[in-house]
C-alpha cells in the first residue's frame, strides 16, 4: 500500500463516490427527527449526552490493559496515534468492522457498549427495482415497508466485528446488529445527513469494550487545520481491494469555507460535512461510515467517513459527515445507551 493512504472507487452520485466496498440492500427504516419536546431548544450539553451512570453492570467501566477499569471514553491503550500506516492490533479499540451477509462493506466506531455509529448510505435500502434511477445516481432508492416501523427495523443480515485485526481471516461472525437508526433526513443523492446508530442484540464483550468520545460544540468551532486521524479497512490505492488490516491516515480538516468552495462545488458541500486530507492521505472504498478522530485530549469522533471523488485527488479532499452537528438528534438515538464520559484532567 502507499504508506498513507486509506482508501474509493466510482460507485455514486456523478464523479463523487461514497467510500463504501459493496452496495449494501438491508432494510432500514427512517426515524423521525427529535421533536422540540424530546429535547432542549439550545445545543445539547456534553452532560445531556453523557448520562449518569445507573447501577447496572452494562455501565460498568472498560478494562485497561492492565485489568484496571478504565471509566472515560477516548482513552486507547497504547501510544497515541502518528503518522500512518497499518493500524496496531489494539491501538484503535473502538474501530469496528461493519458486515453485511458475513462480508465487511462499511466501518463503524463504538460509542457505548451496544451502541456504534456509521454512514446511513453503508445500510441504505437499494433494491427497489421500479426506480427510475439516473445514470449518476446509482445508490438506489429507499422503500418503507410495512416492516419497516419505527420500533424496529430487519438487520438480521447486519453483524459488527470489534477487536479484530485481520478481518479476511476472522473466524468470528460478529455480533448481530437488533436495530438501526438512521438519519430521516438522509439524502441518497447529495449523502447530506449521513449518519445512523446501530444497536446491537448483545453488549460488547467487557475485554474488548473501549468507546471513542463525542465531540461538544466547542470542538466544532475550532477544528480548522487541526490534525485528526482516519483508519478502516478500505482500499489502499484508487480502485484497489481493501486492506485485510485496518489503516490509519493523518490528515488535516479544511475550513468549512474552504471545503464549500473544492472542486465539489458548493451545492454538494452542506454545513453538516467536513473536508479532511493531506497529500497522499485520505480515506477510500471501503472505509465509508468509519471515525475521523481528534486525537487530543482525548480520542473524540468528529467525523465519519461518507464520500469524495477517487482518493487522494489533488482539490478533492476526503468529505465526512459533521457529528457535531447531529448532537441533538444523536442524544436521542442514543437515549437507551450507557456512554463513558470523556476523562476529567
Amino acid at each position: 500500500m502507499t504508506p498513507y493512504l486509506l482508501s474509493i472507487t466510482p460507485f455514486a452520485f456523478g464523479d463523487s463516490d461514497p467510500k463504501w466496498a459493496l452496495a449494501s440492500d438491508n432494510k432500514v427504516s427512517t426515524f423521525p427527527d427529535p421533536t422540540p419536546s424530546r429535547l432542549s431548544s439550545g445545543p445539547a450539553a456534553p452532560e445531556d449526552l453523557y448520562p449518569p451512570h445507573p447501577s447496572s453492570n452494562t455501565c460498568d467501566g472498560q478494562l485497561g490493559a492492565d485489568h484496571s477499569v478504565v471509566s472515560s471514553c477516548g482513552v486507547a491503550r497504547g501510544a497515541r496515534v502518528v503518522g500512518g500506516g497499518a493500524v496496531s492490533p489494539g491501538e484503535l479499540p473502538w474501530l469496528a468492522a461493519l458486515k453485511r451477509d458475513g462480508k465487511v462493506i462499511c466501518g463503524a466506531t463504538v460509542v457505548a457498549r451496544d451502541h456504534l455509529i456509521t454512514a446511513t448510505h453503508c445500510i441504505f435500502d437499494n433494491t427497489c427495482s421500479h426506480a427510475q434511477e439516473s445514470p449518476d445516481r446509482r445508490m438506489g432508492c429507499h422503500r418503507v415497508t410495512r416492516e419497516m416501523t419505527a420500533d424496529g427495523v430487519e438487520a438480521s443480515r447486519l453483524s459488527v466485528l470489534v477487536g479484530e485485526y485481520d478481518v479476511n481471516n476472522s473466524q468470528q461472525d460478529g455480533i448481530p446488529v437488533a436495530h438501526v437508526t438512521q438519519h430521516p433526513d438522509f439524502n441518497r443523492f447529495t449523502y447530506d445527513n449521513d449518519i445512523a446508530v446501530l444497536r446491537l442484540s448483545e453488549p460488547i464483550p467487557e475485554h474488548l469494550y473501549r468507546s471513542a468520545c463525542l465531540p461538544d460544540f466547542e470542538d466544532d468551532n475550532r477544528l480548522e487545520g487541526v490534525e485528526a486521524i482516519v483508519s478502516g479497512w478500505g482500499s489502499t490505492i484508487e480502485k484497489g481491494p481493501p486492506s485485510s488490516i485496518p489503516m490509519k491516515a493523518e490528515v488535516n480538516i479544511w475550513a468549512q469555507e474552504e471545503c464549500s468552495g473544492a472542486g465539489y462545488g458548493r451545492r454538494k458541500v452542506t454545513p453538516r460535512m467536513l473536508c479532511a486530507n493531506a497529500p497522499e492521505r485520505d480515506s477510500c472504498t471501503g472505509d465509508s461510515g468509519g471515525p475521523l478522530l481528534l486525537t487530543r485530549p482525548h480520542y473524540t469522533i468528529v467525523g465519519i467517513v461518507s464520500w469524495g471523488r477517487g482518493c487522494a485527488r489533488q482539490g478533492y479532499p476526503g468529505v465526512y459527515a459533521r457529528v457535531a452537528k447531529f448532537l441533538p438528534w444523536l442524544k436521542v438515538a442514543l437515549r437507551h445507551a450507557c456512554m463513558c464520559h470523556p476523562p476529567k484532567y
